[in-house]
């Protein structure tokens, strides 16, 4: 299976404002009406997709400070 840190870039006409890894998870996912249990390897991605957001807002904050 492929690694969690493997970067994708976003294929034309997809949201370019996600992360890879939120951008890896959602193609797995997709939009299902049923109900389901994530796997572990989809569940380390949204984990890795929260770390990658967190950095990001962390970098944007840090900017906003040092500009006050």
């Amino acid at each position: 299976m492929n690694s969690v840190n493997d970067a994708e870039q976003p294929s034309k006409g997809e949201d370019t404002g996600l992360t890879p890894s939120t951008i890896k998870l959602k193609r797995i996912i997709g939009t299902s009406p049923a109900y389901r249990m994530l796997t572990p390897y989809e569940i380390e991605l949204l984990r890795q997709s929260q770390r990658e957001v967190a950095e990001v807002v962390g970098e944007i904050l840090a900017k906003k400070n040092n500009k006050e």
